[in-house]
């Protein structure tokens, strides 16, 4: 049995988890068939002492698939951005940002979503398997006020962004095997 000093010690710890800086992967749809697509979109937050997320740099891994329609999505769009390029192992290069400097400040939404991109499974996949999504990130960058334009690095806290996607055979190959096991019992 949890003492109440326990239950109150669990919960600063799940609160200050949920404080720290992170990537947040969401997917639309996490089963597809051979050949289907979802789409993919990452945001970031950040902790309670911070005023916004101020720029990223990061990648999306990933084996088996094809990544179209890449995109940041405002405003972390900024100047100097660029939503990476496909490579053999994911997307590659994605830098986002916004700007907080003068009469411009920089949008405090936390999280904020920050790239979109559509992920199309193998249409040639012969058997149900699991893609893991998780990002690789070497710059993570926050403003510390709303009146200044001074980031620090949060990189040091930073949890990666994970997901999956389950990739599953057609339901006419189910049928199909499903159809020939059930021919035998009409037979009787």
């Amino acid at each position: 049995m949890l003492h109440y000093a326990t239950l109150i010690s669990l919960a600063a710890v799940s609160g200050a988890a949920l404080a720290q800086p992170a990537i947040i992967i969401e997917v639309d749809d996490p089963v597809l068939l051979r050949g289907e697509s979802t789409t993919v979109t990452m945001s970031a937050s950040y902790g309670g002492i911070d005023y916004a997320v101020a720029g990223i740099e990061t990648r999306m891994l990933n084996v088996g698939g094809t990544w179209s329609d890449l995109v940041l999505l405002s405003p972390m769009d900024g100047a100097g951005t660029f939503p990476g390029v496909v490579s053999g192992t994911g997307v590659d290069g994605i830098a986002a940002g916004q700007i907080n400097f003068h009469s411009t400040y920089a949008d405090p939404t936390n999280p904020i979503a920050f790239w979109q991109a559509t992920y199309t499974a193998p249409a040639d996949a012969a058997a149900p398997f699991v893609v893991d999504l998780s990002t690789m990130t070497s710059r993570y960058d926050v403003y510390l006020e709303r009146s200044s334009s001074q980031s620090v690095s949060r990189l040091g806290e930073l949890i990666e962004g994970s997901a999956t996607i389950t990739i599953i055979p057609a339901p006419a190959s189910v049928l199909t095997l499903g159809g020939g096991m059930l021919a035998p019992r009409r037979r009787r």
